[in-house]
């Protein structure tokens, strides 16, 4: 084998080592990353609306519980390491919503509206950093997916 040859394929072999996934030991493109992100926040999408609804019906801590559930459901196995670690901590910010929302389990109505009810009450110096912590995730989120296209 003449060396030109070698060289692309020692060339080629380390391509292939960069775009593999560390701990899966799978070649991850770009396309498929992308894919996998935008799929991500596509399924974000659609529960999201679920959520926002849902606490019409079942309490917030509930709605919450179920939406926190289905986002850990979420494949990520060919997303960038930071994007999934963008979302696990959106989803623990999510969790602690919720877990302070169980003693709102008698209000009903659209998620927004509720969280607006709750920021007048006197709770609100609890509610509002945890709000703030749900936003902060989610702009790490964006950030890293932008970091990853």
């Amino acid at each position: 084998m003449n060396s030109s040859i070698r060289l692309g394929l020692i060339c080629f072999g380390l391509l292939i080592i960069n775009c593999t996934d560390k701990k899966k030991n799978k070649v991850i493109s770009k396309d498929t990353t992308h894919y996998c992100i935008n799929t991500v926040l596509k399924h974000d999408d659609s529960l999201g609306a679920i959520r926002n609804h849902a606490c019409k019906r079942i309490s917030l801590a509930s709605t919450i519980e179920q939406y926190v559930n289905a986002l850990n459901r979420l494949d990520f196995n060919a997303c960038p390491e930071n994007f999934h670690t963008a979302f696990k901590n959106h989803a623990k910010a999510w969790t602690k919503m919720g877990e302070f929302t169980t003693q709102y389990s008698n209000l009903r109505g659209e998620m927004h509206d509720l969280f607006d009810s709750i920021e007048t009450t006197k709770d609100s110096l609890t509610f509002k950093p945890l709000l703030k912590a749900i936003w902060n995730t989610w702009a790490d989120v964006e950030a890293s997916k932008i970091n990853n296209f």
